[in-house]
């Protein structure tokens, strides 16, 4: 595709040595498309230049603000690292309380228990006793991958004779369990 600059010839009048004025003609220039997207190229590439110099400039600066800040407080150097490693994810339990008919409980306490003698005499819980928000929910975070057995109560329901004891928790996952009291 070709598109003309000028598509007609200008003539204008250029004073001679004999003072004759006599008619030029100025031939019309081609652009082609190609040279426009040249240009544009140019153009584009020099502003995404600019552009990227200004920015790792900005990132230098606030780099070098960093490191001096960092330097002058005493209080920003990194703590001696402990033997425990590093756990991203907790393992963790969901339990959703449910009545017979299967809608959610709000208010419900739930206690956690390692071992059937605990939750029988309902002695050494782990943690705080806690209680189910407007969805029915409480969570455990960060207990030790094993079987729980569970109370819950609220008023005269509760889970007894009626799924108890959790599966063995999957380690560094949610967990998640329903107990349906009547």
């Amino acid at each position: 595709m070709v598109l003309w600059l000028c598509t007609l010839s200008l003539k204008f009048y250029m004073p001679s040595t004999t003072q004759n004025y006599e008619p030029r003609t100025i031939t019309p220039r081609i652009i082609t498309l190609r040279t426009i997207l040249r240009t544009k190229r140019l153009f584009m590439l020099n502003c995404f230049l600019l552009n990227f110099q200004a920015m790792l400039k900005k990132t230098l600066v606030l780099t070098a603000i960093v490191i001096m800040s960092c330097q002058s407080i005493p209080s920003a150097s990194v703590p001696d690292a402990d033997s425990s490693p590093i756990q991203l994810l907790k393992t963790s339990l969901q339990v959703t309380v449910r009545n017979n008919i299967g809608n959610v409980v709000e208010g419900a306490e739930v206690q956690l228990f390692t071992s059937k003698e605990d939750y029988q005499q309902e002695t050494n819980p782990v943690g705080e006793v806690t209680y189910t928000d407007d969805k029915g929910r409480v969570k455990f975070i960060g207990i030790e991958p094993r079987e729980y057995y569970l109370n819950v109560e609220k008023g005269d329901l509760n889970n007894y004779g009626a799924g108890i004891k959790t599966d063995s928790l999957v380690a560094k996952r949610m967990n998640k369990v329903t107990i349906i009291i009547e």
